[in-house]
């Protein structure tokens, strides 16, 4: 029993310290900018397939820093997620410039996944100085 007590705490703190999307904004849905293609990524605080993810999501950024990506945290944004429809996490949602939604995708992504779909809504912004 003392055992389970201690593994359980032990995956308690590492999660706390692997949650880390380096540039991309933690945001409410209200705050989110409009005027660009965008993408919406839904998580919570104890939700694994989240976490794993957040690593991906700060590369990318890194990579591609124009790129719009933005992290929601349904547990902080409680009626963000109630409006956009959130039922599965995680979940990567698209918008268009005006704020409307164009794809979604619910479920863990892995990065080549991720850059796909980035691409195929239009949201990549492919720095052309990058290359050199």
């Amino acid at each position: 029993m003392v055992l389970k007590k201690i593994l359980l705490l032990s995956l308690v703190s590492l999660s706390l310290f692997a949650y880390d999307f380096g540039a991309v904004p933690k945001v409410k849905v209200i705050d989110i900018p409009k005027g660009q293609r965008l993408m919406i990524q839904f998580g919570k605080t104890e939700c694994i397939w989240c976490e794993h993810m957040a690593p991906y999501l700060k590369e990318i950024k890194e990579k591609y820093p124009k790129t719009p990506i933005y992290y929601v945290n349904t547990d902080k944004d409680i009626l963000g997620g109630i409006n956009c429809n959130i039922e599965v996490l995680p979940a990567s949602v698209f918008w268009d410039e005006n704020g409307k939604e164009i794809g979604r995708h619910e479920g863990y992504l892995l990065p080549e996944q991720i850059m796909e779909l980035l691409r195929k809504y239009g949201v990549l912004v492919e720095d052309k100085e990058q290359g050199k």
